[in-house]
């Protein structure tokens, strides 16, 4: 079975609101207030975080996931934790 990048699109769309999770105007699903936001992205850019920050304390990244100066920097100025997960469990600090 195969799927028209507009049933895809309508797929997504549905399950994001059956989660109650809405969008931020821009095609990204916006995270709830005071929440967590998880992202898989290899590399984690500014591009990657734009317009998803609004009421999040945390961003959680894999642990192999490269974030750049400029995100961390922003996350900083927001005072947004930065999190580096391996698997489901958290990474160690050092």
């Amino acid at each position: 079975m195969t799927f028209t990048e507009q049933q895809i699109e309508w797929i997504v769309m549905e399950v994001l609101r059956r989660l109650g999770v809405t969008g931020n105007g821009n095609g990204q699903p916006r995270t709830p207030s005071g929440s967590e936001l998880r992202l898989s992205d290899t590399v984690i850019t500014l591009r990657s975080i734009e317009g998803r920050l609004s009421g999040v304390t945390k961003v959680t990244v894999s642990l192999r996931a490269v974030v750049t100066p400029a995100v961390k920097d922003e996350l900083k100025q927001r005072k947004v934790e930065l999190i580096y997960m391996a698997g489901e469990t958290p990474a160690p600090r050092i």
